[in-house]
C-alpha cells in the first residue's frame, strides 16, 4: 500500500508550500474569521446608527411639542421654524435607517423586526414632512403679524390648499404602514412610539383630509379672483327656525383680494317690504311650507340651508336687481365666536363679551328693550360695530379662529355659495348646513316658532333615535322627542311671551309663559310613521318631504315649567343587499343646545 503523499505520518494535513493551492477547508476558515469581522463592524455600525437614530427622535418628540403649541397660540411664525427643524430631522432619521446594510439587517433573526420598524416608521414620517415643505414658507406669510389692516394674503393660502392634499395622501400611506407593523413583536420604545404615532396620525387624518375642499374654495371665497359680495344674517334662535332662529339684523359684506369690506348693515324690516319668489326651493318644500317660505321672517324654516340660500338669493336679486355670491348666517353662539377676536362691544349701558353674548341675545337684549324696534337697533348695532372691526383688521385672529372652530361643526356658522362647484363642496362640510341626501337611519328633531314669540331662549330639546331591528325589508324604529320648557312664570316682557297665534284668533289673555311648537319629526329617506303620539295619544301628523326625507309635523302646546314627549315609530325601507348606511341623528342650533342620543342599528343583513 503507497503512502498518501498529502498526509503525514499522524494524518493531519502537512503545510502547504508556496504554490500548492489552499484547501476549501482553510479557505472557510478565512472567511469565517473575515465574517465574523464584518458583522462585528456591521453590529458596530448599526448599534451607532440606532444610537444616532433614537437621539433624531427625541429631538423630534420635543419639537413635535412645540409645533403643537406653536399652532394652538396661532404663532404660524414660529410653526414654520419648527416645521423646517422636523423636516431635517426627518430627513436625517431617513439617512441614517436606509442604506443596503440596514436593508439587511432586517433579515436578522431577533433584531430585524425592530430594524424593519425603525425604517418604515423613518421613512414615513419623512414623506409626510416633505409633503409638508410648502408650509414652511407659506405660514409665515398667514401669521397675524404679517397681515396688513386685516387683509389675509390669498396667494399663502391658495399655497397652503395645493399642498394640503399631498400631505394628506403621505398621512394616510404612513397610517397604512404603521398598520401592517405588530407593536407586539418590538422591543423598547418602538412597542410603544409605532402605537402612539398611529394614534397621532388616526387624529389628524380625517381633519386634515375635511381640510382640503374647504381650504381649496377659501381663497375664492375671499375674493382672491376678484371682488366677492356676501349677505350675512344673525338669527335670533329665542325665536326658532330650522337653520336656527328668526332672522334679525344681517350686513353686506365685501371681499377682495383677502380683505373684508363692510357695507350696509340693517334691520331684517328692511327686506319685508317684497317677497321672495318660492319658485327658487323645490315643489315639495313649498307644498310643506306653504307662502311662509316667500317671507324673510320664515324663509329659513327648514334645516337644509342651501334652500335658505337659494331663497335669500332670488330675494335680494329680485329686490335689489344685484347678485349674491355667498349668503351665510351666524346665531348668538357664532356672535359670541366673533366677540372673541374683536373684543365687546357696548350696546347702550350694556357691555356685550364673547362670555355673555349668548345670554345678551336671547334673554337680557329683550329684558333691556321691551319694543321690538329697539332690539333691532341693538342687534344692528352689535353687528355694525363688530364686523367694522373685523374688516378695519381690529381682532385678535388666534382668539378668532379658535372660537370660530368650536362653533363650526355645530352648524351655528353657515354658508351658501351661488357658485355650484362650491356650493358641491360647502355640502360636504358642516359649515354648509346640508341634510345628507342618502338613504339610511336618520333622525332631526327641527323646532319653528309657532306663537310668534321669544321663548325658545327657555326651550330644551332632547332627540333619542333608535334605528331598531330589521324585519321583511324594514327597519322599525324610534323617535322621541322631549321638549322642556324651562320659561318663568313672571318677569317677563309683553315681546317675549305675546302669543301672536292666539291674537289672530281673537284671543286676548294667555299664561305668561306658555308657546306653541311646531314640531318636524324628519326621518330616513322614504320612511313611513305609522304612529305618532304626543304625552302617549295618538296624534295624526301633517306629512311630507324635505330632500327626500320624510317629515311628520305635529303641534305642541307647551305651559311654563312642561315637559311633552312626541314619539314615532318609523319604518325604513331597507336593500338588504346593499349597504344601510350609517345612523345619525341630528340636532338643530338652538339657545340652549340640543342633545341627542344614538341607539344601535344591527345590519340589515
Amino acid at each position: 500500500m503507497q503512502p498518501n503523499p498529502d498526509r503525514s505520518l499522524d494524518g493531519m494535513p502537512e503545510a502547504l508550500g508556496p504554490d500548492r493551492p489552499r484547501s476549501p477547508r482553510r479557505l472557510l476558515v478565512i472567511l469565517a474569521v473575515l465574517g465574523l469581522a464584518a458583522l462585528g463592524f456591521c453590529g458596530f455600525s448599526l448599534w451607532r446608527g440606532a444610537e444616532h437614530a433614537q437621539d433624531v427622535v427625541a429631538r423630534m418628540r420635543g419639537e413635535a411639542a412645540t409645533l403643537q403649541r406653536q399652532a394652538t397660540s396661532f404663532d404660524l411664525r414660529g410653526a414654520a421654524v419648527t416645521l423646517r427643524r422636523l423636516h431635517a430631522d426627518a430627513d436625517d432619521a431617513r439617512a441614517t435607517t436606509s442604506g443596503p446594510l440596514w436593508a439587511v439587517a432586517t433579515l436578522v433573526p431577533g433584531v430585524g423586526e425592530d430594524v424593519a420598524a425603525a425604517r418604515d416608521v423613518s421613512a414615513s414620517v419623512a414623506d409626510i414632512l416633505d409633503a409638508a415643505q410648502p408650509l414652511e414658507t407659506a405660514l409665515p406669510r398667514l401669521s397675524p403679524s404679517a397681515s396688513s389692516h386685516g387683509r389675509i394674503d390669498v396667494d399663502a393660502l391658495a399655497d397652503v390648499a395645493r399642498s394640503l392634499p399631498a400631505v394628506s395622501s403621505a398621512v394616510s400611506t404612513a397610517d397604512a404602514t404603521l398598520a401592517g407593523i405588530d407593536p407586539a413583536r418590538l422591543s423598547g420604545s418602538l412597542a410603544a412610539g409605532v402605537p402612539a404615532l398611529r394614534a397621532q396620525l388616526d387624529a389628524v387624518r380625517d381633519p386634515l383630509a375635511n381640510a382640503v375642499p374647504a381650504l381649496q374654495i377659501l381663497p375664492s371665497m375671499l375674493g382672491r379672483d376678484g371682488q366677492r359680495t356676501w349677505l350675512v344674517l344673525l338669527e335670533q334662535d329665542a325665536e326658532a327656525r330650522g337653520t336656527g332662529g328668526l332672522v334679525g339684523a344681517y350686513a353686506v359684506v365685501t371681499t377682495e383680494n383677502g380683505r373684508l369690506a363692510l357695507g350696509t348693515t340693517a334691520q331684517r324690516a328692511t327686506l319685508d317690504a317684497r317677497k321672495i319668489p318660492a319658485t327658487a326651493v323645490p315643489q315639495d318644500l313649498r307644498e310643506l311650507w306653504g307662502p311662509d317660505l316667500t317671507e324673510w321672517a320664515g324663509l329659513n324654516l327648514s334645516p337644509h340651508f342651501p334652500w335658505t340660500g337659494q331663497l335669500v338669493a332670488a330675494g335680494w336679486d329680485s329686490q335689489r336687481g344685484a347678485k349674491l355670491d355667498y349668503v351665510a348666517a351666524l346665531d348668538q353662539h357664532a356672535v359670541a365666536a366673533l366677540l372673541a377676536g374683536t373684543g365687546p362691544v357696548r350696546i347702550g349701558p350694556d357691555l356685550v363679551s364673547s362670555a355673555n353674548a349668548v345670554a345678551y341675545l336671547s334673554r337680557g337684549v329683550y329684558q333691556r328693550y321691551p319694543r321690538y324696534q329697539d332690539v333691532d337697533r341693538a342687534t344692528q348695532q352689535l353687528v355694525t360695530t363688530a364686523f367694522g372691526r373685523v374688516a378695519a383688521g381690529r381682532l385678535d385672529l388666534r382668539e378668532l379662529v379658535r372660537a370660530v372652530a368650536d362653533e363650526s361643526g355645530q352648524r351655528r356658522i353657515l354658508a351658501w355659495s351661488a357658485d355650484a362647484d362650491e356650493e358641491l363642496v360647502l355640502q360636504q362640510l358642516s359649515v354648509g348646513g346640508a341634510l345628507p341626501a342618502a338613504a339610511g337611519p336618520f333622525a332631526m328633531a327641527v323646532v319653528n316658532n309657532g306663537g310668534g314669540n321669544k321663548l325658545d331662549a327657555y326651550l330644551k330639546v332632547h332627540t333619542g333615535y333608535t334605528p331598531g331591528r330589521c324585519m321583511g325589508g324594514s327597519r322599525i324604529g324610534t323617535i322621541a322627542v322631549t321638549l322642556t320648557n324651562t320659561a318663568p312664570r313672571t318677569g317677563l316682557t309683553a315681546y317675549q311671551s305675546v302669543r301672536s297665534d292666539l291674537l289672530d284668533s281673537g284671543v286676548k289673555r294667555w299664561v305668561a309663559g306658555s308657546n306653541r311648537i311646531l314640531l318636524d319629526l324628519y326621518g330616513p329617506v322614504g320612511a313611513t310613521a305609522p304612529l305618532v303620539t304626543i304625552d302617549g295619544a295618538e296624534q295624526p301628523p301633517v306629512e311630507g318631504t324635505d330632500r327626500g326625507h320624510a317629515v311628520w309635523r305635529v303641534v305642541v302646546p307647551i305651559l311654563p315649567g312642561q315637559q311633552r314627549v312626541v314619539r314615532a315609530v318609523v319604518v325604513q325601507p331597507v336593500d338588504v343587499a346593499g349597504p344601510d348606511g350609517a345612523p345619525q341623528v341630528l340636532a338643530q342650533p338652538m339657545a340652549i343646545p340640543a342633545t341627542t342620543s344614538l341607539g344601535t342599528a344591527p345590519p340589515c343583513s
